[in-house]
């Protein structure tokens, strides 16, 4: 949320300076925008700091269990098994 809220006064900044042109406050607005760089840094780095992508790298070598047992079963496991023999029934 810091990040976007960085990108967010980036952008605005660098709006106000295109539509005002020369008349443009240009110490307001580099403050703004270098804020702005600063939030998005300090938001990145503790997106970073707490999820660890690097730790967490997902291995497509290796089949996700999702709890459920989906592709891990043993092949006996869900063998078909037929149903008893039946016989259909006639009305007179």
């Amino acid at each position: 949320m810091i990040a976007g809220l960085g990108v967010i006064l980036i952008v605005l900044a660098l709006g106000i300076g295109v539509i005002q042109g020369e008349a443009a406050d240009n110490g307001g607005i580099s403050l703004a925008f270098v804020s702005g760089i600063g939030l998005f840094i300090i938001g990145a780095v503790g997106w970073f700091g707490l999820t660890q992508p690097q730790r967490h790298f997902d291995d497509i070598n290796q089949p996700l269990d999702d709890g459920h047992g989906h592709g891990h079963a043993a092949p006996d496991e869900h063998a078909i098994v037929p149903a008893g023999e039946t016989h259909p029934t006639v009305h007179h």
